[in-house]
């Protein structure tokens, strides 16, 4: 499903919010009570407007990088006009994936910013053709190396230059197909509650009544 940042799905959203607006929120890290950034945008659901991810500027904590902060990851105190990053440390914010305006956010850059909220999971150690799963598991090479079948391993070949060949068997099944992915399925991602998001999922009932109602018009 396409992400949209906030304004582009409903350019009135600050109506909505009224006093609530949490873009330019400081954030901080809530293992440490550091200032770590600040709220520069909010991605949400083309669909329906329930919030994904807030765009986090850690230009306090490591300088000109923004990444995107599941939705589920966070803490929101309006009083405070605070958000805490839940369980972030620097090492973890300096292996995220780096967000950018001009970025194409397409399944890929998702599934790499899920792996690095995963505990545990990592990517330095393997075969950079390789890519991982939100479980950390190896999704095996597609572009530019050509479909894989599920079940089927590539078989690698590297002779004595640094060039490397994958030979793929041929298989009579049909080339494997992502599935679409499934946010409400990672509640530890994209989880709202009522005491770390308060009036949120209201917030995003409101919004998708809101651009609705304005296409009508």
């Amino acid at each position: 499903m396409a992400l949209l940042k906030i304004e582009d799905f409903a350019p009135n959203y600050s109506e909505v919010f009224a006093e609530k607006n949490v873009i330019n929120y400081s954030v901080y890290s809530d293992k440490t009570n550091e200032k770590i950034g600040t709220v520069k945008d909010i991605l949400v659901d083309e669909k329906d407007g329930r919030f994904r991810y807030l765009i986090v500027d850690l230009g306090f904590w490591i300088f000109g990088k923004q990444v995107l902060l599941p939705i589920g990851r966070s803490r929101i105190e309006f009083a405070q006009q605070r958000v805490y990053a839940k369980s972030m440390t620097k090492e973890q914010a300096e292996n995220l994936p780096e967000f950018s305006e001009e970025l194409r956010i397409d399944n890929d850059y998702e599934e790499r910013v899920r792996a690095g909220y995963v505990s545990g999971a990592t990517t330095t150690s393997i075969d950079p053709i390789y890519t991982v799963d939100p479980l950390g598991n190896l999704i095996p090479p597609t572009v530019p190396y050509g479909p894989m079948a599920l079940g089927q391993v590539a078989s690698l070949s590297v002779p004595h230059t640094d060039e490397r060949t994958i030979h793929i068997p041929e298989s009579p099944n049909p080339p494997f197909e992502r599935e679409p992915y499934i946010y409400e399925n990672d509640p530890s991602l994209y989880g709202i509650n009522d005491e770390d998001h308060p009036s949120l999922e209201s917030y995003s009932e409101r919004l998708a009544r809101t651009r609705n109602r304005t296409r009508r018009e």
